[in-house]
């Protein structure tokens, strides 16, 4: 990546396991979103003598959060950190709520919040209507969800994921994490029949193969193959009941036995 390159665009930053905190770019001005490192972020900004002008964080979990407060320790100026408005978070700044518009000048964007609660009690996402970009943290991952830490909020995560699906088909999805390969082995055990399932798994094991990014995905390409967002799809019906043992009536009811089925696999 050379310096032309880096003026502009959106940029997936490696840390910790398998997280991305994804660097929006322009004109050396950069976003951040979901900093749970802080180290992987400042190489980049020194790399490329960039400056921090936002970070939005789309929840309180450790593992995107952790590098808020070394960030801003570690530059000479301050800058907003946007994030729920539910939680406390260190440092956090600017608390947003549901439909919520914030304009960054630097970047000459504007980025709407969505509430997108599921994986946590009250997760946001960062939706750029006029570049069609969804931020979406752990909600939404390719080829899979994020994982419920309490079943009461497996109604949310599905209502949520209606919500994202309805987006624009060319919205491109940038995902928290690395775990496109390991949703797709178990897709295509619950999907047998997709054959753009099929082919998107050959190409995405190609990729993992030489440690290249899988992501970002887009909404039509997720409604093709994530089997979380093909809940009234009759093979994806027909594969929850047999693993239930149950005859499943709704798509929520689907949706919750795919959601546990995954669990069960890890």
């Amino acid at each position: 990546m050379d310096e032309k390159q880096i003026k502009n665009g959106i940029f997936p930053i490696k840390a910790l396991k398998d997280n991305y905190i994804w660097a929006i770019v322009k004109n050396y001005s950069v976003a951040v979103i979901d900093p749970g490192e802080c180290a992987p972020i400042l190489d980049f900004v020194n790399k490329y003598s960039l400056r921090i002008c936002a970070i939005f964080i789309t929840h309180y979990h450790e593992d995107h959060i952790s590098g808020i407060k070394k960030l801003s320790d570690s530059v000479s100026y301050q800058f907003p950190i946007y994030g729920p408005h539910h939680k406390t978070i260190s440092l956090c700044n600017k608390k947003v709520y549901e439909n919520d518009i914030i304009y960054i000048p630097e970047l000459e964007t504007f980025l709407r919040v969505l509430d997108v609660s599921g994986h946590t009690s009250h997760d946001i996402a960062y939706y750029g209507e006029y570049e069609k970009i969804l931020f979406c943290g752990d909600t939404l991952f390719s080829g899979g969800c994020g994982r419920l830490y309490n079943d009461s909020f497996t109604e949310k995560m599905f209502l949520s994921l209606i919500k994202i699906s309805s987006l624009p088909l060319e919205t491109m999805v940038f995902c928290a994490h690395e775990y496109t390969l390991q949703n797709l082995s178990w897709a295509i055990t619950v999907d047998t029949r997709n054959v753009k399932l099929e082919e998107y798994y050959k190409s995405i094991c190609i990729l993992s193969k030489t440690n290249c990014p899988t992501l970002p995905s887009s909404i039509s390409k997720e409604l093709d193959i994530n089997p979380f967002l093909r809940t009234n799809h009759s093979d994806i019906i027909k594969s929850a009941s047999l693993y239930s043992g149950k005859n499943l009536k709704s798509s929520l009811e689907v949706f919750s036995i795919l959601r546990k089925w995954k669990n069960a696999i890890g």
